[in-house]
């Protein structure tokens, strides 16, 4: 069992050494006495001592802005505080109230407090109370970094985190990463000082197991356990975006590709295909860097009438089973994400993707794009990337069967003429797609174009006709331009 030190042991004037269930061990004058005691109790047990054991109120957090009076007409039958997981009425103060361990205060049992039991057959989110060990963790984490003891690599942001967690407040985003997070630096404990029981406690990287919820002492497997199972239950909750780890795009980059576990299905006669390339707001696995699709990402790509897109198998463009341009497939953004319905042709490889969607073998898609300039924003720590918008290159279905080279004629031929010309696939697609649309095309769109037309016209002496062709092109090119 781990030991702690509190000054507000009700046995003890000053400052006591208590077990984790709260039985003084030891009443002392001094903090560092109290600290002395719970180091050798710990030692001599082959226990561990946790540190301070922190004050009620350092958890306590308002109540939300939805506890209000179950009868107000918003909100939902049955969802008063007594029908709540964390009305605890073993635990009443002088007004009667129960407590609420979910808010850390006591609140009326008729009251609103956003936190109740699912109905019977009712789907529920992912419960993310936070243990107290964690919650404890978290707010000493933020002690120790308050003191300097952190190192040099804690971003805000983890701070930040660290400080709600210790409030009782963790995101489905922060358990999934603190889930990767913990496996990552699993070996940063078998520094010397990484545990409480040993001389130069806390090393930084203590710390930064402490600013994730992570005790580094006798809870640690317990904590670890926990993300784990949060992480896992949140995936299964909804669909998770499973991405190839990427670079922060340079110019010539090449097109990138994300695959989604998610909704696949036949409807009608069992040849129309429905099923999503893309979901929005869904935090990727880390790569370490998380990444998110913002709705609307898709739509310019979407707009552009002349713009051609299909749907192949595994990225294989000799596997094609529909088109945009041929009205066999029909792409559009709706709240969940880049909705793909597909005509599917009586092939051999159409029946076999049926037989295999029938049988449940199928359920994931995947895109091909890439990030037009501006297309994407990053965090200040290089953490997170959002990716507002796409060049839309092609959609597949991923059947687990070995990868074909993951490019499509379209992108093939794109990155032949980046390579000939020296321009950025980026740049190329960003100037054909405005193009495309009748846009009026700024001076270095323009010139751009014409520089590719230039490197790509050969070299040897055209003919009149030739040359009668090529210059309409760049006058029409110089029309759109002035």
């Amino acid at each position: 069992m781990p030991y702690y030190i509190t000054d507000e042991a009700a046995d003890c004037a000053g400052w006591a050494t208590v077990k984790d269930d709260g039985e003084v061990m030891g009443c002392h004058d001094t903090k560092q006495e109290a600290i002395d005691q719970a180091l050798a109790i710990a030692q001599s047990e082959g226990s561990s001592y946790e540190g301070e054991r922190k004050k009620k109120q350092d958890y306590k957090r308002d109540l939300p802005d939805a506890y209000r009076p179950a009868t107000s007409e918003d909100v939902p039958e049955g969802r008063a505080c007594g029908n709540c997981a964390f009305f605890d009425e073993s635990n009443l103060d002088d007004e009667g109230r129960a407590f609420c361990t979910r808010w850390d205060e006591y609140v009326e049992g008729g009251w609103y407090c956003d936190a109740w039991e699912p109905r019977e057959g009712e789907d529920r989110q992912v419960d993310l109370s936070v243990p107290s060990y964690i919650r404890e963790a978290a707010s000493q984490g933020v002690e120790y970094h308050e003191e300097g003891l952190s190192g040099d690599g804690v971003v805000p942001r983890t701070v930040s985190e660290a400080r709600a967690m210790a409030r009782g407040e963790v995101s489905e985003d922060k358990v999934v990463r603190a889930s990767a997070w913990a496996a990552r630096h699993r070996p940063d404990l078998d520094a010397d000082g990484a545990r409480p029981d040993e001389d130069g406690y806390p090393t930084p990287g203590a710390v930064a197991h402490l600013l994730w919820g992570i005790p580094t002492g006798s809870r640690y497997d317990d904590a670890v356990a926990w993300f784990d199972r949060k992480a896992e239950q949140v995936k299964a909750d909804r669909s998770v975006m499973m991405v190839t780890p990427v670079e922060p795009r340079a110019k010539g980059s090449k097109a990138e590709f994300r695959s989604f576990e998610g909704e696949i299905r036949s409807e009608g006669d069992g040849n129309t295909f429905v099923g999503y390339a893309a979901m929005f707001n869904v935090p990727s696995e880390p790569l370490p860097f998380i990444e998110r699709i913002a709705p609307g990402a898709f739509g310019k790509s979407l707009r552009q009438r002349s713009k051609d897109v299909r749907l192949y198998i595994n990225h294989n463009s000799d596997m094609v089973l529909a088109s945009k341009r041929s009205g066999t497939l029909r792409l559009t953004e709706d709240d969940r994400g880049l909705r793909v319905e597909a005509d599917l042709p009586d092939t051999t490889a159409a029946r076999d993707l049926k037989a295999l969607m029938d049988s449940g073998v199928v359920s994931t898609m995947s895109f091909g794009f890439t990030v037009p300039r501006g297309g994407d924003k990053w965090s200040g720590d290089g953490m997170e990337r959002t990716l507002t918008g796409i060049n839309l290159h092609e959609v597949s279905v991923v059947t687990g069967f070995p990868a074909y080279p993951q490019t499509t004629a379209a992108v093939r031929s794109l990155e032949k003429l980046s390579e000939r010309t020296g321009i950025a696939v980026d740049e190329l697609t960003e100037a054909l797609d405005a193009l495309a649309e009748g846009e009026e095309l700024d001076p270095a769109k323009a010139d751009l174009l014409l520089n590719a037309i230039k490197e790509s016209t050969p070299k040897q002496e055209a003919n009149s006709a030739e040359m009668i062709a090529l210059k309409k092109k760049q006058h029409d090119l110089l029309a759109k331009k002035w």
